[in-house]
């Protein structure tokens, strides 16, 4: 099951699970291709695209290793000129002081920037070297190795917290998205980036797309499904970036 020779391979020996809709709950599923031997399937009631059966999460973490991190490094410099740019709109957007959380933060770019912005910054990732970078490069204190859920912040603790290109890579996409409407203040701020399978310029046939990667993305949402799954936890879209590209840009919100 060779799909990126950067990362670790899925391979024959992997165990495979089957889950529910993480939207809607349904078991029922239209096929709609295969790529790298996993199955790409849309539920037949909400319309989320995802890969299901899908290989386990241990072997879906073992993707995420030391040298893609290091490729993450080496483009450092346009990194943090973007991440500029997007802590910049958050504090325009009116969540200018305060705690922010960079949840998958790898090499700790955002928190950096954050941190540079005026932020109490923290930031999480599962790969232990980008932590360990984060640490001794970047000098960041508030870093931690280990998924959202196994940390122990307080109730309302963060007034911005920003997923990037994440929440397709979530295994429990609802204990994930309950875990962030917990720790989101009263007035804060979500920001979620993420491929938009709706998008006027992703590719109708989408085994063409270039956001398809087994065992990496496991999701594949437009505003309609994204906006769903955040309203289950108490949450809702309060606005959307335009993007060029097939990404969705949002910031949300509690429910009032």
């Amino acid at each position: 099951m060779a799909w990126d020779t950067t990362r670790t391979r899925v391979g024959e020996g992997a165990r495979w699970e089957t889950i529910p809709c993480p939207v809607c709950d349904s078991t029922a599923f239209e096929h709609l291709f295969e790529k790298g031997g996993e199955p790409f399937v849309k539920c037949a009631s909400c319309t989320l695209i995802m890969i299901n059966p899908r290989p386990v999460l241990s072997h879906i973490g073992d993707t995420y290793n030391p040298a893609y991190t290091q490729g993450y490094i080496n483009k450092k410099e346009k990194k943090l000129r973007r991440t500029r740019r997007w802590v910049k709109r958050i504090r325009n957007s009116g969540a200018s002081s305060g705690r922010w959380l960079d949840i998958g933060c790898s090499a700790g770019f955002v928190v950096v920037c954050a941190r540079q912005a005026g932020y109490d910054a923290y930031g999480i990732d599962i790969e232990p070297s980008a932590i360990a970078y984060a640490r001794s490069q970047l000098e960041l204190e508030h870093v931690f190795t280990g998924v959202l859920e196994e940390q122990s912040f307080p109730d309302g603790y963060f007034n911005v917290i920003s997923a990037y290109e994440l929440i397709e890579h979530v295994p429990d996409l609802n204990r994930f998205t309950c875990e962030m409407a917990r720790l989101l203040a009263p007035h804060g701020i979500i920001e979620i980036r993420t491929p938009d399978a709706g998008h006027w310029r992703t590719p109708r046939r989408l085994e063409q797309w270039d956001a398809i990667l087994p065992s990496e993305h496991l999701y594949y949402f437009t505003r309609e499904t994204l906006s769903r799954l955040l309203e289950k936890h108490g949450l809702r879209i309060a606005r959307q970036r335009l993007s060029l590209k097939p990404g969705l840009k949002v910031y949300a919100t509690h429910c009032r």
